[in-house]
């Protein structure tokens, strides 16, 4: 994956462009990172495993995910990744905005299927191993996405929107089931989640205390500090320096500032516990990082 691409995964814009809002990425865990805190966006996500395991988390559950499988995550859903154990892991990530496959003139495409799947009236499976029945329909067309994207010949746009079709005429063939709405529980909690990491992405870069991050979900700070480590499954200010590392290694990777200048840009102004932290969880100091990044260019 390309470093800016792989940073904006865990941004709510644009992913793509204006014109074609659809991306393919290839991660290999652990050449850059080893996680990826939980983030949202309106895209879908599908990831496919092609070699090795990892972590997810994804809507507050934890998966375990293997060569083979077929990631699917549904727009707006919570999710994150990290290495399991020390598993190398090799993924091809497509990542697609439905303004693709939906217009302003309502057809019976949008009533009869999209509207209803983002609305979350379909049950949508999590994990699709390799032994899942109509799998192999799955991953043909999964495959074609990712070729028709990489190649770019003549006329791809047309053969891509084809392709998505496709895809959902598979999913809803084979794969999608309708249920009824999840609880206003997990519906709450999912909501508070999602409004404190947005609390963060936009003020990551400025101190941020528990204090303020429980009032923006109207929650004790004794609460907050046990209900984000039971969702998360870490505490917060441990998220929040996950969060500020994964800014770091991109200005790292993308620019050419100095290492005081990235840490006070991420929120960190003692220099000595930024590279703390830092080689805690890259085993590398910054410098080290951004010397072992350029030697492998």
């Amino acid at each position: 994956m390309q470093h800016d691409e792989f940073m904006s995964l865990k941004e709510t814009g644009q992913k793509g462009d204006f014109l074609l809002p659809y991306m393919v990425c290839t991660t290999v865990l652990p050449d850059f990172y080893t996680s990826f805190p939980m983030h949202w966006h309106e895209e879908m996500e599908i990831v496919y495993v092609e070699d090795g395991e990892l972590d997810e988390c994804i809507d507050l559950e934890n998966y375990k995910v293997k060569k083979g499988d077929i990631v699917l995550v549904n727009p707006c859903v919570l999710h994150s990744f990290k290495q399991h154990n020390e598993s190398r892991a090799f993924l091809k990530t497509i990542i697609f905005n439905f303004n693709m496959l939906t217009s302003n003139i309502t057809d019976a495409s949008s009533i009869k299927y999209f509207t209803p799947f983002l609305d979350g009236q379909y049950i949508s499976p999590i994990v699709v191993s390799s032994d899942a029945p109509h799998y192999n329909e799955l991953l043909t067309v999964i495959k074609r996405l990712v070729d028709i994207y990489t190649q770019k010949f003549d006329y791809f746009e047309l053969r891509l929107k084809s392709e998505l079709y496709n895809l959902f005429y598979v999913l809803f063939s084979y794969f999608f089931e309708l249920e009824s709405h999840e609880t206003s529980i997990k519906d709450n909690t999912t909501r508070n989640i999602k409004t404190i990491l947005d609390y963060i992405s936009e003020n990551y870069m400025n101190p941020i205390t528990i204090d303020e991050l429980a009032d923006s979900v109207n929650l004790s700070k004794h609460y907050f500090m046990r209900f984000f480590k039971k969702y998360m499954g870490m505490t917060c200010i441990e998220y929040i320096n996950d969060y500020r590392l994964n800014v770091a290694t991109n200005l790292l990777l993308t620019t050419n500032m100095q290492i005081t200048e990235v840490s006070s840009s991420i929120g960190i102004t003692n220099l000595s516990y930024f590279n703390r932290i830092f080689k805690k969880k890259y085993n590398m100091t910054p410098k080290e990082y951004r010397r072992n990044i350029d030697n492998q260019e």
